[in-house]
């Protein structure tokens, strides 16, 4: 059994969100998905900067504007590293969260090793033009940060600010 650590830095930041890929289902009446044939739930190993920069682009019907994508490029500002959260999983239900993800998501990127285990996630393959993201998925984004660093709202709403340029 081969285990990764998924790096989630948008709205699989927040574990209801990550478990509507894995399960199956629908997010709070958003996007119905069809699950992993393996529905185990990832285990949180805590949350990291990387050294890749948010930002919003494509359009999604689903959350009715910009979603979160990683530059493809690494940023040298410290200031605009992502925070990503850390999930243990096996690989076949990474490379299923990947694909229910979609094609806008095809760029993998190899953020290090835990424990041994490879440290991936996904992005697009080249940056998209900017497009802002709904409130509604801004409110996930926040959510999920919270859960995933238990900081204030203040700190929260300052991170993701720096990125909605």
């Amino acid at each position: 059994m081969e285990y990764v650590i998924y790096a989630a830095y948008g709205s699989n930041l927040l574990t209801e969100r990550l478990l509507a890929y894995i399960k199956g289902g629908s997010f709070r009446g958003i996007t119905y998905h069809t699950g992993c044939p393996d529905k185990t739930e990832p285990v949180s190993l805590g949350w990291r900067n990387v050294p890749y920069r948010v930002y919003f682009g494509k359009y999604s019907y689903s959350w009715n504007g910009g979603v979160a994508f990683l530059s493809p490029e690494m940023e040298p500002d410290r200031e605009y590293h992502a925070v990503v959260r850390l999930w243990k999983m096996k690989r076949e239900q990474y490379e299923c969260v990947k694909s229910q993800e979609g094609e806008s998501y095809a760029k993998e990127i190899k953020l290090g090793t835990l424990d041994g285990l490879e440290i991936l996630t996904f992005t697009s393959e080249k940056k998209l033009n900017y497009n802002p993201p709904s409130k509604l998925y801004l409110d996930v984004l926040k959510e999920g940060l919270k859960e995933t660093t238990g900081w204030t709202d203040e700190e929260i709403d300052k991170y993701w600010e720096k990125f909605l340029k």
